[in-house]
């Protein structure tokens, strides 16, 4: 019998032991990647970015992907998505600015794929992400600019978070609108579709706070710095600028305001045709009613089911409407607004507004849009979660008259006559 020398087996177990854990992990650091990146920022991926925006993403963009979003996670997504399709790095902090990114290998067990909705390494990574970032993680990811053509553009991020902290981003601009700008916005709880907006409750806070409280902001680009990844430094960034947040900036309060200002003074050829300014006025209040909607009918399902002396705060933060009625209202307010700079006879718009009616109420007739925006003009709207449905909208319909009442006692006839006289 051949004898092999003990040096040899050792060798030969040390081997086979290496070749097994080789077989067992067959992707090197590299594959283990997220994603590789072969590309990296700079303007014209930025450009790319907006355009891909603009023409990819719609508020069903994560359906496939099953991935619940609130508002900072959905800015974070979105971003994260477009870099991996593309190769471009991704980083993202916490409350406390520790990252996380692209480079992680912690999934290496999980395959890729071509498209995004089925690969199953970056699906674990989003759900981590979601996880990982707040609105407080933008102070340590992002830059404030200055409001030009070339940064209000698709993708330009707005956010606060202190108050409502709430983080949302550019998704549209269309100059031929009366109001040019469209913001994508999730809010809580989480959910796979996100909404449209047109005006923002998001505002800069004065000098005395410091401005990593609320901005108008890009991402900054990472960058592989002594075998690790980190931020280009701000002040080193395209367009890097703090005008916002100085006190000569008068619209802290109109973000939206100032940012669509940009676009109409630059964009904006020739005066708008008034029927189309009538017909965007009641486009914009209805979408708005109708997320609102969404909401109510929620806590109304919700509610059913709870016992009358039922409280929960996360009730309340979910189903409570108060900083989405301020926003209504502010919408009202620049619906009139528009109404006079564009001479727009108020009985035909009126008669728009009259001639389209959504269901606000299960089970009940649908009730026409003029009848809502008397009720958000006049502030008859609870924002109180737990208030039944004619509370929430100010107006509930009769069975017995088979009419509308208004505020609990006015009758349709009554308030229509005196509101339009009123105006």
């Amino acid at each position: 019998m051949l004898k092999i020398p003990a040096r040899i087996i050792v060798w030969l177990t040390l081997s086979f032991l290496i070749g097994s854990v080789v077989a067992g992990h067959p992707a090197s650091t590299a594959e283990a990647r997220v994603w590789d990146v072969t590309h990296q920022w700079n303007e014209q991926w930025e450009c790319a970015y907006s355009d891909w925006i603009t023409t990819q993403v719609g508020t069903d963009f994560l359906e496939p992907a099953g991935l619940s979003v609130d508002c900072a996670d959905l800015c974070y997504v979105i971003r994260a998505v477009f870099s991996r399709n593309n190769r471009l790095p991704f980083l993202a902090s916490n409350a406390n600015g520790s990252k996380i990114g692209h480079f992680m290998n912690r999934y290496d067990n999980l395959s890729r794929a071509t498209s995004w909705t089925d690969d199953k390494r970056l699906l674990a990574f989003l759900r981590e992400l979601v996880r990982h970032v707040t609105t407080k993680s933008f102070p340590y990811d992002t830059y404030p600019v200055k409001l030009t053509p070339k940064t209000v553009r698709p993708g330009l991020v707005i956010y606060e978070n202190i108050i409502a902290s709430h983080a949302c981003f550019v998704s549209r601009i269309t100059p031929t609108q009366i109001i040019p700008i469209q913001f994508f916005e999730a809010s809580v709880p989480p959910e796979i579709h996100f909404k449209k907006a047109r005006i923002l409750n998001i505002y800069i806070y004065s000098e005395g706070v410091s401005r990593d409280r609320s901005g108008v902001v890009r991402w900054n680009w990472p960058r592989r710095i002594h075998q690790h990844w980190e931020f280009i430094r701000d002040r080193n960034m395209p367009f890097f600028s703090t005008d916002i947040y100085t006190p000569a900036f008068q619209l802290k309060k109109q973000l939206d305001k100032a940012l669509n200002r940009i676009v109409v003074q630059t964009y904006r050829e020739k005066s708008l045709d008034v029927e189309d300014v009538v017909q965007q006025l009641v486009q914009y209040f209805k979408e708005e009613v109708q997320y609102r909607c969404t909401i109510v009918n929620k806590a109304q399902s919700r509610l059913k089911h709870r016992p009358e002396s039922f409280r929960s705060r996360h009730f309340e933060y979910a189903y409570g409407t108060f900083s989405r009625d301020e926003r209504l209202y502010q919408l009202v307010y620049r619906i009139w607004a528009g109404i006079e700079q564009h001479d727009i006879p108020r009985q035909q718009f009126f008669a728009a507004l009259n001639s389209v009616s959504i269901p606000i109420v299960p089970e009940k007739p649908p009730c026409n849009l003029l009848f809502l925006f008397i009720c958000a003009d006049r502030k008859w709207l609870s924002s109180d979660a737990y208030a039944p449905v004619g509370r929430r909208w100010g107006i509930d319909w009769d069975n017995k008259t088979n009419l509308w009442i208004f505020n609990g006692k006015y009758s349709q006839g009554r308030v229509l006559e005196w509101y339009i006289k009123s105006k």
